[in-house]
């Protein structure tokens, strides 16, 4: 114990100044090591994500491009319609939406527009709640995502006292219906 002590005394400079160096040296060796490799993999991992978000979209206009006439492109667009759930469904499913945010739809008004001349049938529904705004918009938004034949009309917000925490807001919402 007392040669340590000497020797920590007589060198301990050096040996502070030799271990500090060693300790970086370790550090760089393990980012060397392992940092990098692990730092470029989630590049790549990410690139590679981004790319095939890229790809698909690219691959979707290709496949509009190669749609050359009007004629066909407006088939492919109706057919987008096709595959949609019954009317009854989508309902169904806006309503669940609706109770999954806490929102009761008590009544709704509801309209069918067909025109003559039009492969497609609007089905308008005009939706009156009471609710705070934020649940007004998440059930909007929900809606919208969920639905992508859906389309938003309108919406209508009115809060007839500043103090009060709930609009009464009226939504119109089509569904669009291949015949």
């Amino acid at each position: 114990m007392n040669r340590l002590a000497w020797l920590l005394r007589r060198r301990g400079d050096a040996l502070a100044l030799a271990l500090g160096v060693a300790l970086v040296a370790i550090t760089l060796l393990v980012h060397h090591a392992l940092v990098r490799p692990l730092a470029e993999r989630v590049q790549a991992q990410q690139a590679e994500r981004a790319g095939g978000r890229e790809q698909r979209v690219e691959r979707l206009d290709d496949a509009l491009a190669r749609t050359a006439s009007p004629t066909s492109q407006l088939a492919a667009f109706h057919a987008h319609f096709t595959h949609d759930p019954p009317l009854s469904e989508r309902l169904v499913r806006l309503h669940g939406i609706a109770a999954e945010l806490g929102l009761e739809l008590e009544q709704a008004e509801y309209r069918l527009t067909q025109a003559p001349d039009s492969r497609l049938d609007r089905y308008q529904m005009v939706l009156p709640l009471q609710a705070p705004y934020p649940q007004v918009r998440a059930f909007v938004g929900a809606a919208l995502r969920e639905m992508p034949t859906l389309s938003l009309d309108a919406i209508r917000l009115q809060r007839p006292d500043v103090a009060e925490g709930t609009a009464r807001t009226q939504i119109t919402f089509t569904f669009f219906v291949a015949r």
